[in-house]
């Protein structure tokens, strides 16, 4: 949970782009000992990593920056803009190039995926779904998966769509994530709940 005062630290460092534990204290009434806290919480949600500024001589300075996530919080038109790119680009009979780049960015993601899984030493198909579970995580899908213990069919469940407002102009990226996921697991896959169609998520049976 987000409180007030680590809101105000994010704001902080927004503003800033980068700036350590002292700088935090002297621009806010918390304690020393609550601003540590509060960015250990906040790099254990993946909301601020640390960097070191190697400046000037002595040992590095301890800095915080926000993450990608963290980044994720503020207002931004970048879905919007992907969006009238897309309307341009198909007034502009331009659907065969757009199509390109959607398979393209779905390749890497593939690509992505079978590193991660080579790295993990992956055998058995759950481990498959928490490497899987792992990158989505990474995405914004907000995904949640399980195994039926009768049938061991494997169900995964996107309950957010980074894409919702280029989906709203294309079905690609709807078409290529059902495909990733025939790739990855090489079994049959049926979507029964999808977020174009107005559903809360984008659930896909496998097997």
């Amino acid at each position: 949970m987000i409180t007030a005062s680590k809101k105000k630290l994010l704001d902080l460092i927004k503003q800033q782009g980068q700036t350590n534990i002292d700088g935090l204290v002297a621009l806010t009434d918390m304690a020393k000992t609550t601003v540590r806290e509060h960015l250990t919480q906040l790099e254990r949600d993946n909301y601020v990593e640390r960097s070191y500024d190697r400046s000037g001589r002595g040992r590095p300075s301890l800095q915080f920056k926000l993450t990608t996530k963290g980044n994720g919080l503020y207002p931004s038109y970048e879905p919007q803009l992907m969006r009238e790119l897309i309307r341009f680009l198909q007034a502009e009979e331009e659907e065969e190039l757009l199509e390109t780049f959607f398979e393209k960015f779905w390749d890497r993601r593939y690509k992505k995926l079978e590193l991660m899984m080579e790295t993990s030493h992956v055998q058995t198909e759950e481990e498959k779904a928490d490497v899987l579970k792992d990158m989505l995580d990474e995405e914004g899908f907000m995904p949640e998966y399980e195994i039926d213990p009768q049938t061991e069919k494997l169900t995964v469940k996107e309950c957010n769509c980074p894409f919702r407002e280029v989906i709203k102009v294309t079905n690609s990226p709807c078409r290529l994530e059902k495909e990733f996921y025939t790739k990855v697991f090489g079994k049959n896959v049926d979507r029964t709940s999808h977020i174009r169609k107005g559903d809360f998520s984008c659930t896909y049976c496998i097997g």
